[in-house]
């Protein structure tokens, strides 16, 4: 039996000193930040305190202020994340006490809602979108499958870009010390805004320092990184396109190979939206492409078995589309229905000698593998009086690689006196297992499975909205959550480790978050979390 606690507590406070606009008010009102209308939640415009899920948005105006320069530092003022750098170079979210282990997967990550996760891993690198570029970020702390599938399983992160003439083109650079800089360029017009951003960085550097095998490390933790985004928008079609590539110097072990070069990951994805209007009703349909490859440098340390160093090489294409039909034409009566459909494929990882190029026959996944998936789900929202609105939904998802899922979503929302809401939430959601935790088999070092369940979660959660007074809002959230067929990774009685459908995890814990507009130019965000529970 394992016991853990987590007691987080951030405070920001915002303060602007250009003494030649002291009477210009730069922060959104209170009243404005109440009223954002945010669509991640439930596929439809509403505002946070009248959405049927926890969510908690950050502007750009607050992005700006709070001086953040990435999304992970963003996302940490927020309550209930913590943020956590694994030994294998990931920084990682963990939502309500939900560890992701070593890769970013427990929550999903999305730009104007097309997932960017990898399948190898099942991990996103939330530097894909240029931070300049961010309008809202959209973070619904609550399981989201129903809407979107895999990877909700502790939270929703949503990231909606600049478009358009409301937003000013901008120049952006930094620079600092370990040959750090940074430059980024926004271009905004009617129809179309692109961003593109690239830096350069040494990193602090080890010296002196032992690994896990007891070797001296000296050497630094570079993090180079270079992105772009186009986003096009005429009449009812929308069109997307993003590239990412990151360089980072890696240390320690990873679960195939023991390494310490550089880990170079590119990706790119296309996203085209076109949207119809019928009468009261819309009709939606997305196609999307996503590529990425990876590979990785042994530079520092030999290959285990050869002593030869080895470069790793992988690449996984995914192919998917999405039908939805909105209809609004009935009187305190909304429903959404969808039908998504993916299709992944995972070239061989394989590794090759350094040396002379060959390949190596403990390469972790020798062939090829794809799977699919097909999902059709269906949510109604229902106004049952002027005070009381409730949601249903429902996700059937069949996936070639593991079993099927249901999962529902139920909710109430009670608007008690103006302003404060009271909400009552259930939801389900999975991950499904990806290509590293199924098919690698390194004899001594991996061993994968190929009858891995999905990590399943059911949670509860009861809270609070509301907005104290012009000056002052606040959210408290109270939920249980309970986590069955973990997938985790232990020791292998033939050796090495092997993934499996591990120990039910239960947490628990309360958060809240309190906005305070102390004058105009100042803005207060305090937040705190509790989180208690346990494996067994």
């Amino acid at each position: 039996m394992k016991n853990f606690l987590l007691v987080s507590l951030c405070l920001s406070s915002i303060l602007l000193a250009d003494n030649n606009q002291l009477d210009k008010p730069v922060l959104l009102s209170l009243e404005e930040l109440m009223n954002i209308e945010i669509t991640t939640a439930s596929h439809e415009k509403e505002k946070t305190s009248e959405s049927l899920a926890i969510v908690s948005v950050l502007t750009s105006t607050q992005l700006e202020q709070m001086g953040a320069i990435n999304l992970y530092e963003a996302l940490s003022f927020l309550p209930g994340i913590q943020l956590n750098e694994t030994y294998i170079g990931y920084t990682v979210l963990t939502f309500r006490g939900i560890n992701p282990g070593l890769y970013n997967n427990k929550a999903l990550f999305m730009i104007n809602g097309h997932p960017v996760h990898e399948k190898l891993f099942g991990s996103s690198h939330l530097e894909f979108i240029p931070l300049e570029m961010i309008d809202r970020i959209e973070v619904v702390r609550s399981p989201a499958s129903v809407l979107y599938g895999t990877n909700a399983i502790s939270g929703v992160v949503n990231v909606i870009t600049k478009k358009g003439v409301d937003f000013t083109s901008s120049i952006t650079t930094r620079v600092g010390s370990n040959n750090h800089y940074y430059g980024n360029f926004n271009i905004h017009d009617t129809h179309i805004s692109m961003s593109a951003s690239y830096q350069n960085d040494d990193g602090y550097t080890y010296e002196g320092v032992k690994d896990e095998l007891g070797q001296d490390i000296n050497k630094d933790y570079q993090n180079d990184l270079a992105n772009f985004f186009i986003d096009m928008n005429y009449e009812q079609w929308r069109v997307q396109v993003g590239y990412y590539q990151s360089k980072k110097e890696k240390l320690g072990l990873s679960p195939i190979i023991q390494h310490g070069g550089i880990n170079d990951f590119e990706s790119y994805y296309f996203d085209v939206n076109k949207a119809f209007t019928i009468g009261d009703a819309e009709l939606n349909i997305w196609l999307r492409y996503d590529d990425m490859e990876k590979s990785l440098e042994t530079q520092k340390f030999p290959h285990p078995v050869t002593g030869n160093p080895i470069h790793a090489k992988n690449r996984v294409r995914r192919y998917s589309t999405e039908v939805q039909y909105k209809d609004y034409s009935l009187e305190n009566l909304d429903y959404i229905i969808g039908l998504s459909a993916e299709y992944d494929k995972n070239d061989p990882t394989l590794f090759y000698d350094q040396t002379d190029g060959s390949i190596h026959p403990f390469s972790p996944i020798k062939e090829s593998q794809s799977v699919s998936n097909i999902a059709l789900y269906s949510q109604v929202k229902y106004m049952i009086d002027d005070q009381l609105t409730g949601i249903a939904g429902v996700r059937l998802d069949h996936n070639s690689d593991t079993d099927s899922a249901i999962n529902p979503r139920l909710g109430l929302n009670y608007e008690y006196i103006p302003e404060t809401y009271f909400k009552l939430l259930y939801s389900e959601a999975y991950r499904s297992p990806v290509f590293v935790e199924k098919y690698p088999d390194v004899p001594g070092v991996l061993k994968g499975d190929l009858d891995l369940k999905r990590e399943k979660i059911s949670t509860f959660e009861l809270g609070l909205d509301t907005q104290i007074n012009n000056s002052n809002s606040l959210q408290i959230t109270s939920f249980y959550a309970v986590l069955k067929d973990q997938i985790i990774r232990q020791a292998s009685n033939l050796g090495g480790s092997e993934y499996v459908n591990g120990e039910r995890l239960t947490t628990y814990g309360l958060e809240t978050q309190l906005n305070s507009i102390l004058n105009k130019k100042t803005e207060l965000m305090l937040n705190a979390s509790y989180v208690d529970g346990k494996q067994e």
